[in-house]
């Protein structure tokens, strides 16, 4: 097991159990239990605390009724707020940038775009995620927004996580996302807001539709003890 610096402990515990949450290794709706974390990584209980108050701030856990911390559970209605907010942030975010992104800004977005067709060529979803993560953050300095970038900026967790599980679930959806975010991009570059707008929602409605279906099978149920 790697050891902890121990400085900014909470920081990197909060980055090693927000990443399994995001990849799924922690289920939705499952328990965390702050002594077995203090005990596997050789800490005090207090900065496994803060590391899941952070985690709270970006919605990756929640606190149960007796006041512990649960995976957020990908409920229905938890799916239909989500994808509800980020529309709204996102195609605001993508048609501001495609008015106002600059040479230097474009050529951001295409150093992301490069990434995001290597993990296509590589089937790699950790190569993706880290490539749309910076797309999203590209688009969002160009919209030139401080207040939806900062809202925008504690959901990518969460939108980092819907991705991961939409991929683990259907991965031959790879190529149809980047392939939309392929064609968005050309509508940044062409300065056309509304369409790329239009790809936007087309994207996120590809992930919450496989949400949802998931959601009615039951999939992401867990039975914690």
């Amino acid at each position: 097991m790697t050891q902890l610096a121990r400085n900014n402990l909470s920081d990197q515990l909060a980055q090693i159990i927000g990443k399994q949450i995001i990849r799924n290794e922690l289920k939705s709706g499952e328990i965390i239990y702050e002594t077995k974390i203090s005990k596997e990584w050789g800490v005090s209980r207090s900065p496994v605390r803060d590391a899941l108050h952070m985690l709270e701030q970006n919605r990756l856990v929640e606190r149960t009724a007796s006041g512990s911390y649960k995976v957020t559970e990908l409920t229905k209605e938890y799916i239909l707020n989500f994808y509800d907010t980020v529309n709204i942030i996102y195609q605001y975010a993508f048609a501001k940038a495609a008015e106002n992104a600059t040479a230097s800004e474009i050529k951001d977005l295409k150093a992301a775009l490069n990434k995001l067709e290597k993990s296509l060529e590589t089937k790699n979803f950790e190569t993706y995620l880290e490539g749309v993560t910076e797309y999203g953050i590209a688009i969002l300095t160009a919209a030139r927004n401080p207040i939806i970038e900062k809202i925008a900026i504690e959901l990518m967790p969460s939108a980092e996580r819907v991705q991961y599980t939409t991929l683990t679930i259907l991965p031959d959806y790879l190529e149809i996302l980047v392939d939309i975010i392929r064609k968005g991009h050309h509508h940044v570059v062409n300065q056309n807001p509304e369409q790329v707008a239009k790809d936007f929602a087309e994207f996120a409605d590809i992930h919450k539709e496989i949400h949802l279906e998931n959601v009615s099978k039951g999939s992401f149920a867990v039975n914690n003890p």
